[in-house]
């Protein structure tokens, strides 16, 4: 079985500055509120945008690598859409933000990505690439959201899953991490997107793998997990 590991914990970037964009944006939306959430918030923003404005609207996922001056850090992800004739991005740390670029090269990621990872001067963007999902079926047994765990990490993963799970298949799992003696329960939501069977942790952001499975397969999740985190056991379904 082969793997690629690319995990997407958000950029930590503080923003340039916090000014509304002078054009109405064009879709009101409410983040979840999750730890290192940019991947599943913005999967979570492309089902909205599609119940809002209708399946043939153009939309994608732009997500990229990063460099820190001599270290690789966590990458980002963001939604670029096309309103009203014009480009627009979608990011958790800044909302809303009209891309200066026609809309006709929509598709060209690498001119569209510029002013976008500009806003983030300290990190050079490595391959930023647009990614979208394939059509899904919601979930026959939603995950529910436990907002009242005393455990962040269960409150979180549940929260993803039962919104993921609007519109495809989703699991949560528990798991126990770490060295003995210093073990740590956690939570993880199981979910594909653009064809990659990806694992959001809220401590650890979300790793898509090229793995092959359902995604109700316990031993593949721990497989994948124990690729995240260190000593991982003990995983079963919330």
């Amino acid at each position: 079985m082969g793997f690629r590991l690319l995990a997407l914990a958000c950029l930590a970037t503080l923003p340039l500055t916090r000014g509304a964009p002078a054009e109405k944006p064009p879709l009101t939306h409410a983040m979840m509120g999750v730890a290192n959430g940019c991947f599943v918030e913005t999967v979570a923003f492309l089902d909205h945008w599609q119940e809002s404005v209708g399946p043939s609207a153009w939309a994608r996922m732009m997500q990229w690598g990063a460099k820190e001056e001599d270290e690789v850090v966590a990458g980002h992800a963001v939604a670029v859409c096309e309103a009203r004739g014009k480009l627009w991005c979608w990011d958790i740390n800044f909302g809303w933000k009209p891309v200066p670029v026609d809309a006709a090269q929509r598709d060209a990621a690498e001119v569209v990505s510029a002013s976008i990872v500009a806003r983030y001067p300290r990190i050079a963007a490595r391959f930023p690439a647009y990614r979208f999902d394939f059509p899904q079926n919601a979930a026959a047994t939603a995950p529910v959201a436990q907002l009242a765990s005393p455990n962040a990490s269960v409150r979180d993963a549940s929260l993803v899953g039962e919104r993921l799970a609007r519109r495809r298949p989703v699991n949560v799992v528990q798991f126990a991490y770490g060295a003995e003696g210093q073990r740590q329960e956690s939570a993880a939501v199981v979910f594909v997107f653009h064809g990659r069977y990806c694992v959001y942790v809220p401590e650890f952001g979300t790793t898509p793998f090229r793995a092959r499975g359902s995604v109700e397969n316990l031993r593949l999740i721990q497989q994948c997990l124990q690729r995240i985190a260190p000593g991982v056991g003990a995983v079963k379904k919330l």
